[in-house]
Order: C-alpha cells, then sequence, then structure tokens
C-alpha cells in the first residue's frame, strides 16, 4: 500500500464515526422535474424544470418569457399543485393566464397595491425590492409547487443589484421547501446560484388570412437556448453544450377559427 493510501485509509478510520465517508465523492441526485407544457423544450430538459432549485429564464421583452413561465404554471396547477406568480411590475394579465390553461384557483397573485404603486411608480428598485420581499416570504411559508419572480419589465441595471447573498437564500429555501423558483428576467441575474438556465430569443411569425381578408397572427414563434443545466444525476457527466430548440405560443383566437 502507497504511503498516500494508507493516509488515506487512517484518516477515514479516524473520522469514521464523526464523519462517514469523508473522502468519499457524493453523487448528486436528480431532482425532480415539473414538465413546462412544451414538448419541445421538455425534450431538451430532459422532461422540465427541476423543483427545489432556480430555473432562470432570461431574455429581451417580446422573446417568450411570460409565454414560458405561464405555460410551466399552467402544467403544474394543472397536477394540482399551488403556484405564485410576484409580479413586479403588475402586468399579468388574468385572462391570458386563463387562456394559456392556468388554473387561477390554485395561483396566488401578488403585486403591488394601487397605493403604494403610485408612490414607488419611477423607484424601479423599491418595487424589485418589495417583490425580493414577498418571495422570500413565500419561499419561507412553502407549499408552493413553483413561484414565478416576474421581473420582464425591469432593466438589467436594477435586476443586477440583487444581491448574490439574497439568491443564494432563495437557493436553499427553494431546496428546503421542495419549490420551483423561476426567475423571468431580461439579463441573467442568478448568479451562479441558478441549477437551470435558458435565453430566450424570437423567431419568425406566421400569418393566416380567410378569404383573402387582413392577416392575423395565427401564433408566435420563440427560440430558447439551454445555456446551463446543472441538474445531473452525477457529478462524474461532463457538462453539456448549450442547445437551442424552437417552439411557439398559439394565439386564443387561432384556436376556434
Amino acid at each position: 500500500m502507497s504511503s498516500s493510501a494508507a493516509i488515506r485509509l487512517q484518516i477515514e478510520t479516524t473520522l469514521a464515526n464523526r464523519v462517514p465517508a469523508a473522502l468519499t465523492l457524493k453523487i448528486k441526485q436528480a431532482p425532480e422535474l415539473f414538465a413546462t407544457g412544451i414538448v419541445e423544450v421538455d425534450a431538451v430538459l430532459d422532461g422540465g424544470i427541476p423543483r427545489g432549485c432556480i430555473t432562470e429564464v432570461a431574455g429581451a421583452p417580446s422573446t417568450g418569457k411570460t409565454s414560458f413561465g405561464l405555460s410551466a404554471i399552467a402544467a403544474i396547477t394543472q397536477s394540482g399543485a399551488a403556484c405564485a406568480w410576484v409580479d413586479v411590475s403588475d402586468t399579468l394579465s388574468p385572462e391570458s393566464a386563463a387562456a394559456a390553461g392556468v388554473e387561477l384557483k390554485r395561483l396566488l397573485w401578488l403585486r403591488t397595491s394601487a397605493e403604494r404603486r403610485q408612490k414607488i411608480t419611477n423607484k424601479p428598485w423599491a418595487r424589485l425590492e418589495q417583490a425580493l420581499k414577498a418571495t422570500d416570504l413565500l419561499l419561507q411559508a412553502g407549499g408552493f409547487g413553483a413561484i414565478v419572480l416576474d421581473m420582464s419589465d425591469v432593466l438589467p441595471e436594477h435586476t443586477m443589484r440583487i444581491p448574490l447573498a439574497t439568491c443564494y437564500r432563495f437557493r436553499l429555501a427553494a431546496e428546503q421547501a421542495r419549490t420551483a423558483l423561476i426567475f423571468l428576467s431580461q439579463a441573467p441575474c442568478a448568479h451562479s446560484c441558478a441549477a437551470l438556465a435558458l435565453r430566450c430569443e424570437p423567431a419568425s411569425i406566421r400569418p393566416f388570412s380567410i378569404n383573402g381578408e387582413t392577416a392575423l397572427f395565427e401564433h408566435q414563434q420563440y427560440t430558447v437556448i439551454r445555456e446551463r443545466n446543472r441538474n445531473e444525476s452525477s457529478v462524474f457527466l461532463q457538462k453539456k453544450p448549450p442547445m437551442r430548440v424552437a417552439w411557439h405560443a398559439e394565439t386564443p383566437w387561432s384556436r376556434v377559427r
């Protein structure tokens, strides 16, 4: 036996009662996944977004972040789990959420009160700070399958001010509560705390018309790039390269034509 092997054996024997397998690599267990309801995206994500982790969805305005979030929440609420949507800029449309399949009776919608909104309209960081506190309280309360922190209309200069300590606390709280925490933002801001990082981009739009009438949008085409996925079941698996997938959000009027 080599000297290094002898030293390791001695250390493990000494620490066996206090720190079992002190020098043994820990195999990470794959988290439970929530399907997003988007077949193309779920195929790239090997099943969906991770429960008990932070998923970050970043992209410029009108690139499908909200549509992605609504689809995921729809799938989760339809499975019977309760969800929450923390609306920083008060932009969520309940009608659009219902049209996307969200079970509104299982969705807690948090937004700034009208009186409070008048006081902080021109203070984006104040609105964001209030939303962060609300998200923290929801995570600590537990009981939610997923929580969406919708920062889609907040400029990156403000979301980048979110402290790393806050993201780290959110990551631990989400793991403890077994909640899928979804960030919607224009630029990545969860730092290394996001287990899954997605980037949204626009794609082509296909119109349709009837009898030569004015064309309408049949659906909006989007592209999602999986940039980081730390949900592998083993630390020995190599990091997968970024993957791109196209998907579309159907418009309500195209369903009834």
